[in-house]
């Protein structure tokens, strides 16, 4: 029930961005907020805490979506950069 409330919420935060950036308004703080949301969701809803012993094995493939979603968060930093990017919108004057 939590992961679909979850999912949702990272939908909504998807159409907004969209919406800014098709009205040619600044997006950014929210595109910044919407990777990091989903990435984190992603992470949780296929993490062994909710997908329990089938997020280890491969025929299920809640394996691979489980790795993909680690892997956004150390390569390069980019969880990382998506709150920066948001700590500095949050600063602005």
């Amino acid at each position: 029930m939590q992961a679909a409330a979850e999912i949702e919420a990272t939908r909504l935060l998807t159409c907004n961005a969209e919406r800014r950036k098709e009205a040619d308004q600044s997006h950014i703080f929210e595109a910044a907020t919407t990777q990091l949301c989903v990435n984190q969701v992603a992470q949780c809803v296929t993490g062994d805490d909710r997908a329990g012993g089938v997020g280890f094995r491969r025929e299920t493939g809640v394996e691979k979506y489980w790795r993909d979603s680690k892997v956004v968060t150390i390569y390069e930093g980019t969880s990382n950069i998506q709150l920066q990017t948001i700590v500095r919108f949050i600063q602005k004057p």
